[in-house]
């Protein structure tokens, strides 16, 4: 890590995006491999899930890891992230969900450890600096599912996982030299007792724990709902699943532009209606290219919602590092909603029925909304305010 000057934004910038971008590829690649995994290892649904359970309750923890010194964080997650995926390509049944587990720890730091340093690094634009790195992560996981079907024409899984293991050490290498942590700036909140301020954080996180377990659940099953449900086969369906992140991704970029207008609680509320409804529409359409519809609807709604909620959060937190118990619960639900779905489909015999837990989990956050206002009286404004 470089000693003496501090890094500039620039460059801080030109590093964070492309390795917050690799965290989006190892986060939604799982899914449009996820057959290949299969078939390789004869797994049933509810085995299947475990490994993305295991994936999943490795991002909480690294959320958790996620302290004090977020570029030496980067780095070394990085390096594990390396050998992981390395593991994965050389790993027998029975070790798979430790190297899934493993994975999700190295990936879950750099997904937090990016949000926490911008929060630091850039106090006075907060909210445009997450919303421009969470447009990068989802140009990530766009690219996943199409990366999956070019290896799968050709090879199985273990191709991607190599290939992930040179780009992380890459990313490593890159974080180690080119970033520096900025002392965090003072900041100026509503004041709040220490209940409320629990509260607080217990009804964010909640909000988040439903929202990245919607997301994770789409990206892990998407692909094989729609292998199951169309009869194609698996590099066509990882194809398919491309629609969800295209949406997702170009969500991402318009709705940065949309909430300089906009009052983003409308915008936030729009966006959970708007997702509950393509959730619902994805099981009563029946052709493949409605369903693509349908994913590609489903990946814009749930694109601001996680950034909004996450700006909200910064701007009535007492401390940015605050954040990191929102980040973890959010994984914690990342890995138990594509379980969930995994379970209720081995158990039920069909994979739509396990598909239903996104509407679901989208119909109770609509019930949060009251909840997530902010308070009148209360600056409204979803970005940090720095002291003056």
């Amino acid at each position: 890590m470089q000693a003496g000057a501090e890094a500039s934004p620039r460059r801080t910038l030109l590093v964070l995006h492309p390795v917050f971008a690799l965290t989006g590829i190892v986060q939604a690649i799982g899914g449009p491999l996820l057959p290949s995994i299969a078939l390789r290892f004869h797994l049933r649904d509810h085995q299947s899930g475990l490994l993305f359970l295991c994936y999943f309750a490795g991002t909480t923890l690294g959320a958790i890891f996620c302290r004090g010194n977020y570029t030496r964080s980067l780095a070394l997650s990085f390096l594990l992230m390396s050998a992981c995926c390395l593991g994965i390509t050389i790993a027998t049944r029975p070790l798979m969900p430790f190297a899934f587990f493993l994975l999700g720890i190295s990936n879950g730091i750099p997904m937090s450890a990016v949000n926490l340093l911008v929060g630091r690094s850039f106090p006075l634009r907060c909210a445009p600096m997450l919303t421009f790195l969470n447009f990068s992560w989802s140009a990530g996981a766009l690219m996943a599912p199409l990366l999956a079907a070019r290896v799968l024409q050709h090879h199985d899984e273990r191709a991607a996982y190599l290939l992930l293991s040179g780009l992380a050490a890459a990313a490593s290498l890159a974080c180690a030299l080119l970033l520096q942590d900025a002392p965090e700036a003072p900041r100026t909140v509503h004041a709040s007792t220490r209940t409320a301020h629990l509260r607080l954080i217990l009804v964010f996180a909640f909000a988040t724990f439903l929202q990245v377990g919607v997301e994770n659940a789409a990206v892990t099953w998407l692909a094989s709902f729609i292998l199951r449900s169309t009869g194609a086969g698996a590099a066509h369906a990882a194809a398919a699943s491309s629609f969800y992140f295209l949406g997702f991704l170009a969500s991402r970029g318009l709705s940065s532009l949309l909430l300089l207008r906009a009052d983003p609680t409308r915008v936030f509320r729009l966006a959970v209606l708007t997702a509950l409804a393509a959730a619902l529409l994805l099981f009563v359409l029946p052709s493949t290219a409605s369903q693509s519809a349908a994913m590609l609807l489903l990946g814009a709604a749930l694109a601001p919602i996680y950034p909004l909620v996450i700006a909200s959060f910064f701007a009535r937190a007492r401390h940015s590092s605050d954040t990191r118990w929102i980040l973890a619960t959010a994984g914690f639900g990342g890995s138990v909603l594509p379980w969930l779905a995994g379970w209720i489909s081995s158990h039920t015999g069909s994979l739509r029925m396990g598909m239903l837990t996104i509407p679901a989990a989208l119909a109770v956050m609509t019930l949060l909304l009251p909840m997530l206002r902010r308070p009148q009286g209360e600056d409204p404004g979803w970005s940090v305010n720095p002291a003056t």
